[in-house]
């Protein structure tokens, strides 16, 4: 006899009770899904916003602390910033900056006698040769002879513009004159020596046309005060001629031969310091003559505003 196997009851769709309690289900899920979304689009954006309000306010009112300085940094003093006086004021226009000179041929502001009648001239001094000529050794004196004359110059109130300061470069007479012009110089002296053949010694002058006065003032009070001779065949002492520097200044010119540097005699007064001083003492009496500068020339006055 077989014997007869309990089978399990499953819930089957096919069965009439088990569809009923399925679709239930679905039907309660649907209605769960439904009144969950109904929910959160009606009330979802009041609460987003009255969590971020929330949390703003929560951030707002917790308060910043400060850490504490320990005993060994201790308190800091706050620094006073100084006022900056020369600040200028709001709205004040900055001030141009004028076009820088180049130093080698500027001369430090008058600094000397103001009752002086050289007080406020600008004088021009050309020391000739340079770095390319032949005679180098004469140029590094002519340069030392108008360094010296113009420490003389300064100190009597005048301004003074080289044309060069050391013997490495190498000037045209177009830019000697350039520089001289620029600076608007009242009168130039430029100084040389001479290489004569003869070992004569000798001194003269060379002057344009134009500026022969000026140069045969020169020349006569460099010979009274250095007792130099003046060269023959030379019409006085003066040559007439001109070059670019003479043509091209602005100003009166003229070219001073201080002596004959082949001549033992000469060479060693050009060289001597006293002799130096008696040089600078009568280029400046003639200048002083040929500029008609009998009377102090008025001191700079300043506007009163």
């Amino acid at each position: 006899m077989k014997q007869i196997k309990k089978r399990r009851r499953v819930l089957r769709i096919g069965n009439p009770v088990g569809f009923s309690i399925f679709c239930l289900l679905v039907l309660a899920l649907v209605a769960g899904l439904y009144v969950g979304i109904s929910w959160a689009v009606k009330s979802g954006p009041a609460v987003v916003k009255a969590m971020r309000t929330a949390v703003q306010e929560e951030v707002l009112a917790t308060p910043t602390v400060e850490p504490s300085p320990t005993p060994e940094e201790g308190l800091l003093p706050t620094a006073t910033p100084t006022p900056n006086v020369d600040a200028p004021a709001l709205g004040t226009p900055a001030a141009s900056t004028p076009s820088p000179v180049p130093s080698a041929y500027v001369s430090a502001p008058p600094m000397g006698n103001i009752t002086s009648p050289f007080y406020g001239q600008v004088i021009g001094l050309d020391p000739c040769r340079d770095g390319k000529s032949k005679f180098t050794s004469e140029a590094e004196y002519n340069l030392a002879y108008a360094n010296n004359l113009k420490r003389y110059l300064e100190a009597q109130g005048a301004t003074v513009i080289l044309s060069r300061t050391n013997t490495s470069g190498s000037l045209s007479n177009e830019e000697r004159a350039a520089i001289f012009k620029s600076a608007g110089c009242t009168a130039v002296i430029r100084l040389m020596c001479n290489h004569i053949n003869g070992k004569t010694s000798a001194c003269y002058a060379i002057a344009s046309k134009g500026n022969k006065a000026y140069g045969q003032a020169i020349i006569d009070s460099y010979v009274a005060a250095t007792g130099m001779k003046k060269q023959n065949g030379k019409g006085n002492g003066l040559e007439t001629d001109s070059d670019s520097v003479s043509e091209r200044c602005g100003c009166p010119c003229v070219l001073l031969i201080l002596g004959n540097w082949d001549n033992s005699t000469d060479k060693t007064n050009l060289q001597d310091e006293v002799f130096m001083d008696r040089m600078n003492e009568g280029i400046a009496t003639g200048l002083l003559s040929a500029l008609g500068l009998s009377e102090p020339a008025a001191p700079p006055t300043e506007s009163i505003e």
